[in-house]
């Protein structure tokens, strides 16, 4: 009976020995509550690696200027030994602020990143329009039909995937233009009044990278008042009194012509009669002297579509 006693004491003590050392095990291996990044890096437009800078809560990635920005990125990210991330890297995230990662340490412990992308891409700026397409008229740039848009600036990504044009229309319409020519400091579009009526006002909007600038106002045009070299006065001999018709092109606002003999000589005034869009009625007034005349100066007046401007005829009008 007493080798029996000793037995169950022997017994109990080893149960108890071994509770106590798997107790003793188990501290030993409490879980971690590490919940941070190591690192974030993802691949830029050209292949090279882009890192991360990780601070407290937030991941700054800086995208380098004059490359496309992408709507999405693939990061390569190392955590603290034995926590998990959402989403998991190698996965297919929005390239904005939008996106968080979540770090969970092995105890639970969680500590959430924001993807912070900082875009270096100076700002594209419109310097000027051409000339030849188009003028100002009291601060509204008015353009010419069957002319391109012919801008210049600086900053403009030359990539047609990244560098979008558009005229936007008061009252909200947007219309997108084909660009035919796209560099860093000029961009040229198809034919305007493809796409807009006479009198329409409209700002020119630049989307290039991650950036959007927008032009001043603008006005959709008429052609510059023209009168062309006139064949008439090449085949009749006038007198004073006489009158005489030229055929143009918005011409209705002209307001002066003078014809001279040569660019050094002094003009004669010549009595606008009647005026139309595609015509103007000249007079040879009676008290005009005899010659040949090879010079022909038109002004005409502005208005909304056309600025105060004289025009030089080179034509022979011979007058006995």
């Amino acid at each position: 009976m007493k080798l029996q006693s000793t037995t169950k004491i022997f017994s109990s003590l080893l149960i108890l020995s071994v509770i106590v050392l798997f107790t003793s095990c188990k501290k030993q291996y409490t879980d971690y509550s590490y919940s941070n990044l190591v690192s974030f890096s993802l691949k830029g437009n050209d292949g090279e690696i882009l890192k991360g800078a990780i601070t407290a809560q937030d991941i700054t990635v800086y995208w380098p200027p004059f490359t496309k920005v992408p709507d999405s990125i693939i990061p390569q990210i190392t955590i603290a030994e034995r926590a998990s991330i959402s989403p998991a890297s190698g996965k297919k995230v929005a390239f904005k602020e939008t996106t968080k990662f979540t770090v969970t340490a092995q105890d639970g412990t969680q500590t959430v990143y924001t993807l912070k992308p900082v875009i270096n891409q100076p700002i594209p700026y419109i310097s000027g329009f051409s000339p030849a397409y188009s003028h100002d008229n009291n601060g509204v740039r008015v353009f010419y039909p069957d002319t391109e848009l012919d801008l210049q600036g600086d900053y403009f990504l030359a990539d047609s995937l990244a560098t979008k044009l558009y005229l936007e229309v008061e009252g909200g319409q947007e219309i997108p233009m084909l660009i035919t020519t796209l560099a860093k400091t000029r961009i040229i579009s198809e034919v305007l009044s493809e796409k807009l009526k006479k009198g329409t006002y409209f700002k020119v909007k630049i989307v290039s990278g991650s950036r959007t600038i927008y032009s001043g106002r603008c006005l959709m045009g008429e052609a510059l008042p023209l009168i062309p070299e006139a064949d008439i006065l090449y085949t009749k001999t006038f007198k004073a009194g006489d009158t005489f018709t030229l055929a143009g092109i918005n011409i209705n606002t002209i307001s002066a012509v003078t014809v001279a003999a040569n660019l050094t000589a002094a003009p004669q005034n010549l009595v606008v009669q009647i005026k139309t869009a595609g015509e103007v009625t000249l007079k040879i007034p009676d008290n005009m002297p005899a010659g040949t005349y090879s010079v022909l100066n038109y002004t005409y007046a502005a208005d909304m579509y056309h600025p105060t401007k004289t025009n030089t005829l080179y034509t022979r009008l011979i007058v006995k």
